[in-house]
């Protein structure tokens, strides 16, 4: 019995540090700094990040994107806020979802963004 609750007591712990870590299941998690997959989901949904920011946003030349940092969330499937530079020190911040199947597509782009700015739920 003794070995028991030692053991549920241990489990707790572990299950209760795993979250104060990572934050509560289905929030966002630590903001972290972006990976190769991460430049990778950005590229992969390239064309609809476009389409969602105003005409006449960075046209002049060809738009850089590059994935600077992220947070995700659990879901069914999984949320991506990423911080993104555009070029000449401007950020925008993109939510993407990834589902069970691996299909991805953007859910929402907020502009006007700062390398310091948080990445909050959008």
């Amino acid at each position: 019995m003794q070995t028991f609750v030692f053991v549920a007591v241990a489990l707790s712990v572990v299950c209760l540090a795993e979250i104060r870590r990572d934050g509560l299941a289905g929030g966002l998690g630590r903001t972290k700094n972006a990976t190769p997959e991460t430049q990778r989901l950005v590229d992969s949904v390239r064309d609809e990040i476009i389409g969602q920011l105003p005409l006449g946003y960075d046209r002049e030349q060809p738009l850089q994107l590059t994935a600077v940092s992220y947070r995700d969330q659990v879901v069914a499937g999984k949320n991506y806020f990423i911080k993104v530079e555009t070029g000449f020190n401007r950020y925008i911040h993109v939510r993407i979802y990834k589902d069970l199947r691996g299909d991805a597509s953007v859910t929402s782009v907020q502009l006007a963004k700062t390398l310091s700015d948080p990445i909050e739920y959008f």
